[in-house]
């Protein structure tokens, strides 16, 4: 992954997070390391995206 790609993951996660913020929201132990891992370029926003949704799918069972 070039430079340039990591600074933009870093920007949408901090506007992701931002976001979340304004309502209140903080993310998880969870949501943290798979950003960090989103910012390392080690996944995809969609298997981000999946993790998430499998992870509290599973825990409002």
């Amino acid at each position: 992954m070039n430079k340039n790609s990591r600074i933009e993951r870093q920007k949408q996660v901090e506007f992701a997070v931002g976001m979340a913020a304004i309502d209140g929201g903080k993310p998880s132990v969870f949501t943290k390391n798979l950003l960090n891992q989103y910012e390392e370029g080690q996944v995809s926003s969609s298997q981000l995206k999946q993790a998430i949704v499998e992870k509290y799918t599973r825990a409002a069972q």
